[in-house]
């Protein structure tokens, strides 16, 4: 994974700590398993063939929505639990993973390089900490025939490894200066979790006919795979897609208001702040996320208006006839409103947000926390009060200045 906000030197030597006693552990694990196992007799044919298959998965990387790159490998990484020795299993995803560093050097900053090798050796370690499991699956795999009842384990292996993946990989982006870990593994199931249910999927097929089809089983599940996972990076992209547009809208909004460039941008990136602070899901960070960009799209056209109840409504309109911003069109249409038990929380996030950014600018972010703090009241009350502990952490003052 290359985070979209490169670490610092301090950041990094924590990486580089966080990799090696990641490595020792999972080494550690997997020594212990292996000992169970006759000796290692390395095959550089059956080895390379899987590091072709780790290559190739690399290639399709996912951009996710809030920018970082993902490399999901988890059928070549399950498919090699059942044939593979674990020192052979995790010296061909550690090489590759390493190459591919190698192969972006000169196209990244140093930060991203970095980055890039921290998380070819995680990705090894889960598999080597993953190697409890051949103790299950490699008998299974040596079986002449199989039946159904090899799903059932395999379905418990890759559970096991997406977990591990996204737990291994929400540490990291907090060592390198991201969201908590918490947040971070809730922000990655949603758009990972189909694509992990499709590598396991293919994995439990590749252990299925395996004994029919050898090898060819898992370049066939490689290949399935591949057009799955390369089906929803386009959507990923149309989402982005998606996302650019209303961020030029947005824009849009402010071309007949020069004082509040950018005011959208900041908003949205302050409520989604808030947003994760209060425990919103990953779908509802996304529609908060929308509407902060698109609160002020009623105004295009009427820069003078003085009467936000009527600019919110008309936004609200604008975007409403839109399929996937219909439910964003109540969060723009109420972020004005301060009384009502109706309100919803996401329009609350979005509308204090937005009175802190305009009083920010013209009285500095110390009273305009105040004055947020003593003139609202029921849930914009809460929302100020996270808005508050959220500008004054310092991974933020920065951007938002307290």
């Amino acid at each position: 994974m290359t985070a979209a906000e490169h670490p610092s030197e301090r950041r990094l030597a924590a990486l580089s700590a966080f990799a090696l006693v990641l490595g020792i552990i999972s080494v550690a694990v997997a020594v212990a398993v292996s000992n169970r196992f006759d000796p290692l007799q390395f095959d550089y044919l059956v080895a390379g063939g899987f590091a072709a298959a780790f290559f190739v998965m690399r290639l399709v990387t996912l951009r996710l929505p809030q920018g970082d790159e993902v490399s999901v490998v988890i059928v070549v990484g399950l498919a090699g639990l059942g044939l593979l020795h674990i020192a052979e299993l995790v010296a061909a995803a550690l090489a590759v993973g390493l190459l591919d560093a190698v192969a972006r050097f000169a196209q990244s900053s140093r930060p991203a390089n970095a980055m890039r090798a921290v998380d070819a050796v995680r990705s090894a370690a889960v598999l080597a900490l993953l190697s409890p499991w051949q103790i299950v699956l490699s008998p299974m795999a040596g079986e002449p025939s199989l039946s159904d009842a090899v799903l059932i384990p395999v379905l418990g292996a890759g559970l096991t490894y997406a977990m591990l993946d996204i737990i291994t990989l929400a540490v990291q982006q907090r060592v390198a200066g991201g969201p908590s870990i918490a947040q971070g593994v809730h922000s990655l199931i949603r758009p990972l979790g189909s694509i992990y249910l499709v590598h396991i999927a293919m994995a439990a097929v590749a252990f299925r006919v395996g004994p029919v089809l050898g090898y060819w089983a898992l370049a066939i599940a490689v290949l399935m795979t591949l057009i799955l996972q390369n089906s929803l990076s386009l959507y990923l992209r149309i989402r982005r897609g998606y996302t650019e547009t209303i961020g030029a809208l947005a824009r849009a909004a402010e071309l007949d208001r020069p004082q509040d460039a950018g005011h959208a941008r900041r908003v949205a990136d302050l409520a989604i702040a808030v947003g994760r602070e209060l425990g919103l899901s990953s779908h509802e960070l996304e529609r908060v996320g929308y509407a902060a960009l698109l609160h002020d799209i009623g105004r295009i056209g009427h820069g003078d208006e003085t009467d936000s109840a009527v600019h919110a409504r008309r936004g609200a309109e604008i975007v409403e006839p839109i399929p996937f911003l219909a439910d964003v069109a109540p969060l723009i249409e109420h972020h004005h409103d301060r009384v009502g038990d109706g309100v919803p929380i996401g329009a609350a996030i979005v509308g204090v947000c937005s009175r802190y950014d305009r009083l920010r600018g013209r009285h500095g972010a110390h009273m305009a926390l105040e004055t947020i703090i003593d003139e609202e009241s029921g849930v914009r009350l809460e929302v100020g009060r996270t808005l508050a502990g959220v500008v004054r952490n310092p991974r933020y003052r920065r951007a938002w200045g307290s």
